[in-house]
């Protein structure tokens, strides 16, 4: 018989409280502590046990005063049907708790998300494991509502956050910082040892340059920043995020620009190198952003607590 049309036969079985009735009984070897534990009467437990055997046609239990026996059959019957019960309150349990957990809706930029969010979620996820978070990646800074997510991640100059919060739509809304956005040159060892050495910021010019659409003026700035402004790199490569550029850096691909903030990880492991670690653009700020109709939930106010405290604590 095939397994679709045995889950279309009708399953031919007795009451349930016939069933809970003899369980209890049988696994206590009592009727007055199966009572107790159905919160019934001593006589309806017996009662239903005795419909039970009628409904089986065989006898279940035997009984010598207070003092209750299973028969062959009922010690047979006993072991499966306590199971079937385990799982019926296996499951019951894991949809009340499903119910009754908490979701958390956070929007965050792809490449925060990427390198950073996501390598130190289960941190989170272990410090609140009633929450269920939902991430969601935009690549929009500027344009988007506050109240259509829990938290939203944004990575804004000082300049832009004000305009933000001067907007309609922003009363009442939660701002803090949790991450400095610094930027320098990443790539791998194998692309110096490739390349060329970068003793000083001119010696890109024979190198690779790994640029986001995302972030199209970056590596113009810290160019700027580094002196270096009318060099020409011997090549270029564009991504669509600055994620995926650090991530072709560190298959040697070329020179990236990277947070080590965000790519720590991967700069300690020694995938990455910095060769100007202390030449640092940094005009922006991570911030998480959290709407007035979230101002009390516990789940919301935990991630944002967390992201304070750099993601670390577990």
């Amino acid at each position: 018989m095939s397994s679709s049309h045995a889950s279309t036969t009708p399953r031919r079985l007795p009451s349930l409280n016939m069933l809970r009735a003899f369980e209890a009984a049988a696994r206590l070897a009592s009727v007055t502590r199966a009572a107790d534990e159905l919160h019934v009467t001593q006589s309806a437990v017996s009662h239903q046990i005795k419909q039970l055997e009628a409904w089986l046609g065989v006898p279940l239990v035997t009984r010598d005063g207070r003092r209750l026996a299973l028969t062959a059959q009922g010690a047979a019957y006993l072991p499966s049907l306590s199971t079937a019960f385990d799982l019926l309150a296996q499951a019951t349990a894991g949809l009340e708790r499903q119910a009754h957990r908490a979701r958390l809706t956070v929007n965050a930029l792809p490449t925060l998300t990427a390198q950073w969010l996501i390598p130190r979620l289960p941190r989170f996820c272990a410090q609140v494991p009633a929450v269920d978070v939902q991430l969601v990646t935009t690549a929009g800074v500027l344009d988007f509502d506050p109240a259509a997510f829990d938290v939203s991640l944004r990575c804004l100059s000082a300049a832009e956050l004000a305009a933000l919060q001067a907007r309609p739509g922003w009363r009442g809304v939660a701002v803090g910082r949790f991450l400095p956005d610094a930027v320098t040159p990443v790539c791998s060892a194998d692309w110096l040892a490739r390349a060329g050495a970068l003793a000083k910021p001119a010696d890109l010019r024979r190198h690779t340059l790994l640029h986001s659409r995302s972030t199209p003026q970056l590596w113009r700035q810290w160019l700027a920043l580094a002196g270096a402004g009318r060099m020409r790199p011997a090549g270029e490569l564009v991504f669509d995020h600055a994620h995926l550029a650090v991530q072709a850096a560190a298959q040697g691909l070329g020179v990236a620009l990277g947070s080590p903030q965000l790519v720590a990880d991967v700069l300690a492991s020694g995938l990455l190198v910095a060769p100007f670690a202390d030449l640092l653009l940094h005009d922006k700020d991570f911030y998480w952003i959290r709407p007035e109709r979230v101002a009390d939930d516990a789940a919301a106010l935990a991630f944002c607590a967390w992201l304070g405290d750099g993601g670390t604590t577990a």
